[in-house]
Formats: structure tokens, C-alpha cells, sequence
């Protein structure tokens, strides 16, 4: 939006993902009010749910919400006419809506359903606490003008919730400009890449157990793990422990390096915990389609994963807690360069029609402007038949 003319602010936190503390430039609020991009952005002062607990994060959101609402009835911050809201943080919907104008549109965008999350993970089990994260959630997002959601399945959880507003499936975008696929050298050792977060919805256990096998099978393939996160410290003693040596533990590549780091792996590994894949999508997986790799992923029968398999036979999807199928399967790619570049080609040409930047912006836009047109109409006719 700042690109076509118009003025955009943008309310956030203080930067702590995923280290669960405040970067580093940023503790005392030195970039508390800055341009990025030609965009205002304001980051509010943040407390620091350490260790990544369900209680913690909910103390988060909320302060981050009373922030907004003090900074509203000041004046600090105006309300708008289009404002877009970021949930997993139904909090942040909650903000969107009361910084949104009587005759503006807000959107809100959930890339997690957080109830259903939480549940699956056993992270608040399923009492009282749970009930009222879903009224909440039911709540907040029935005051949104629209919403978007990543899966035709995010959807039907919406909708079987009470949320009774209109809701548009859009996947996450990737610049095409900024990712691209990129050559592999010659007779290079075979690289099994895993790049993210390593937490509790990663499934990072069924990740370790794939790893041993490899180690025992094919110990010529490298496996890479780059991340942090709250697991990272139990995993570093399970590579220790069963004494993996075909494995090596990195940090994440900066933003710049990124298309450098996705092009590092042959094969890339998307564990998930089954018990929360519905509610949420990988948003890592769209980038390593950009990038013309394959992947491997732990996935259900009818998750967004798996259907993602069927559409663009461009990703292998195995049973979640087996390790064995999840070797053969990485096994089965790494051997296979050829199949692994058709693969790639089919995911870049998939992401290229409909998650391009371009594609994906234009349809918020629209959303936002309370507009629409032929492109996105006949995006929506087609998604339903591409999730079956």
C-alpha cells in the first residue's frame, strides 16, 4: 500500500521471536517510532513470554492490546479507515477493531487458529480456559468486515465456531524477485535441509528420529538444522546422546541470504504435530516452493499438507510419527535429482499463479477497498476444487 501512494503505520511489538528476548538495538525502545520501507512504525513496549508458554503468550497479547487501546484514547495512535489485523493474536483482532473507524473495513489475516492450536498440543487441554479462547476468538473476528485464512479446512474450523463473517481462503505470498530457484554444484554430498522454528507444532522429535535412521542407512546424506526456539536446547542433547554425526546444528541465514539458503538444500524437511497441522500451514513451505526444491512432510489424509501433495505433486507427504516412512521418503528424493528438479519446477509454476506477491496483495487490497474483480472471483471459484 505504501508502494501505490498511500500512508501505512504499523503497530507491533519490540522484536523477540524466536529467541524470547528483545533483539539486540531494541531493549530500550531506540526504534520505537521509525520509517522501514516508507512505512511509520511504531513497536510498543513488550513483555517477553519466556520459555513460550501458553499463560505467557496470552499476558503478551494482552499487553500488547492495552497498548493499542491506551495509545488510541491519546492520541498517539488515530484510527483508520482500513486497518489489517494479524492473528495467531486473537488480541491483535481485537485491536484491529477498535482501531478501525465506523465507516472503515478491517481485515483480519489468521494464519493460526490459536483454540485450535492450543488444543491440539495439549497446551490449555480442553476445560473452561479452552471454551473461552474460542468465544474470544468467535468474538473479535465476527467484528472484522473480512477474513483470510490459508486452507479450506481453516475455514470449515471458522465457521463450525460461530464465525458468521465472510472469510477467503488466500495463501501466504512470496516475491518471486527475492526467491528463485538456484543451482546445486556438481557431485556436491546430498543436503537434507530443516530451516525455522523449533517448538512445540514443528514435531521436532519425529525430525531426530528420521535423522538416526539416515545415519544408519545413508550416512553420505547431510542433514542441516537451522533454527532456535524453545526445544532447542533439548535437542542439542539428542544429537549428542545418540551420537548423530551426520547432522549439524546452524543458526538461521540473515533475511538477505535467504534465497542463498533455501538453495543449500536438495530436500527440505516440514515436521509437523499432527494434533495442531488443521489450524495452521507452514508458512516456510511457500518459500521453498519459490525456491524450486522439494520437501518432505509429515502430514494426515485431508490436512492442508496433504492436499497440498495432491494439487501440485510438487511435495511427499508421509504418516506423522514414522520415522521410517519419513527416511525412505527423504531417502527416496535425495537419491533422485531428477525427480527432485520436476518437483521443484511444478512447485515454483504452482506458487507462480497463486501466491505470487503480486497475485496474493492484490486480493488483501481489494478485501481492504471493500473491492473486487474478475481475477479474484475466479481465484475463489477455483480454490474449493483445488482443495478437494
Amino acid at each position: 500500500m505504501a508502494e501505490r501512494g498511500r500512508a501505512v503505520t504499523v503497530v507491533t511489538d519490540r522484536p523477540f521471536y524466536p529467541d524470547y528476548e528483545i533483539a539486540a538495538g531494541y531493549e530500550a525502545g531506540q526504534r520505537d517510532c521509525e520509517e522501514v520501507f516508507g512505512v511509520d512504525v511504531l513497536r510498543l513496549p513488550t513483555y517477553v513470554p519466556k520459555g513460550g508458554r501458553a499463560i505467557k503468550r496470552c499476558i503478551n497479547e494482552a499487553v500488547f492490546l492495552a497498548g493499542v487501546v491506551s495509545r488510541l484514547l491519546t492520541g498517539r495512535i488515530k484510527r483508520s479507515t482500513q486497518v489489517v489485523s494479524l492473528c495467531p493474536s486473537i488480541f491483535t483482532v481485537l485491536a484491529g477493531a477498535v482501531a478501525t473507524k465506523r465507516s472503515g473495513r478491517h481485515v483480519a489475516i489468521v494464519h493460526d487458529i490459536q483454540s485450535g492450536l492450543a488444543a491440539g498440543l495439549g497446551m490449555l487441554g480442553s476445560g473452561p480456559i479452552l471454551r473461552l479462547l474460542q468465544s474470544l476468538e468467535r468474538f473479535a473476528l465476527n467484528r472484522a468486515d473480512s477474513i483470510i485464512v490459508l486452507s479450506e479446512h481453516m475455514r470449515e474450523v471458522l465457521q463450525r465456531q460461530g464465525v458468521r463473517r465472510p472469510i477467503e481462503v488466500i495463501p501466504i505470498w512470496v516475491d518471486l524477485n527475492q526467491i528463485f530457484p538456484l543451482p546445486r554444484p556438481d557431485g556436491a554430498r546430498p543436503v537434507v535441509l530443516y530451516s525455522g522454528n523449533l517448538g512445540r507444532k514443528q514435531g521436532w522429535d519425529q525430525l531426530i528420529a528420521m535423522v538416526e535412521i539416515l545415519r544408519d542407512r545413508r550416512p553420505d546424506i547431510q542433514v542441516v538444522i537451522r533454527g532456535t526456539g524453545s526445544r532447542i536446547d533439548v535437542l542439542q542433547e539428542e544429537i549428542q546422546e545418540r551420537r548423530l554425526t551426520n547432522v549439524s546444528l546452524q543458526p538461521l541465514v540473515p533475511a538477505e541470504q535467504l534465497n542463498e539458503g533455501l538453495a543449500a538444500g536438495d530436500v527440505h524437511l516440514v515436521p509437523q504435530d499432527p494434533n495442531g497441522a488443521d489450524f495452521a500451514i507452514p508458512s516456510k513451505v511457500y518459500g521453498i516452493m519459490a525456491a524450486g526444491r522439494p520437501f518432505v512432510c509429515t502430514a494426515v489424509p485431508g490436512s492442508p499438507l496433504a492436499l497440498l501433495e495432491k494439487q501440485t505433486q510438487s511435495c511427499a507427504c508421509v504418516p506423522p510419527n514414522d520415522p521410517d516412512a519419513f527416511a525412505d521418503a527423504v531417502i527416496r528424493l535425495a537419491s533422485d535429482p531428477a525427480l527432485c528438479e520436476g518437483m521443484g519446477q511444478r512447485a515454483r509454476d504452482y506458487v507462480a499463479a497463486t501466491a505470487s506477491r503480486d497475485v496474493v496483495l492484490s486480493r488483501y487490497l481489494d478485501l481492504l477497498l471493500g473491492q473486487s474483480n474478475p481475477a479474484t472471483k475466479e481465484i475463489r471459484q477455483l480454490q474449493p476444487a483445488l482443495d478437494r
